[in-house]
């Protein structure tokens, strides 16, 4: 993936107390992602690394209703659709979604 693209996503974070519905904003720029996951009305902000074939490697947080929990990350997003697991602290998210059109 060369040169500056920002791609967005209708996401589901899937948990163990149901599932999440939000968005995400992906800029990637070069072998950089950054990205801004927008969930129970809170925005996260997370970092990282993508290949040529759109796997990456995120870090960041998510802000829950009671505290900021720090999260890694790694998936493959490419135009159309993002998929990756966040690891919250020892629970595994399973983040899917498909891009706006």
């Amino acid at each position: 993936m060369a040169d500056r693209k920002i791609i967005e996503y209708n996401i589901v974070i899937h948990t163990t107390l149901g599932n999440k519905k939000g968005t995400l904003s992906a800029e990637i720029d070069g072998d950089t992602l950054e990205c801004i996951i927008k969930v129970m009305k809170n925005e996260n902000l997370f970092s990282g690394t993508i290949n040529y074939y759109g796997k990456f490697k995120i870090k960041g947080h998510i802000k829950t209703l009671t505290n900021i929990v720090e999260c890694d990350g790694e998936g493959y997003l490419d135009d159309s659709t993002i998929t990756f697991t966040l690891n919250a602290e020892g629970r595994n998210l399973i983040v899917t979604g498909t891009s706006v059109i």
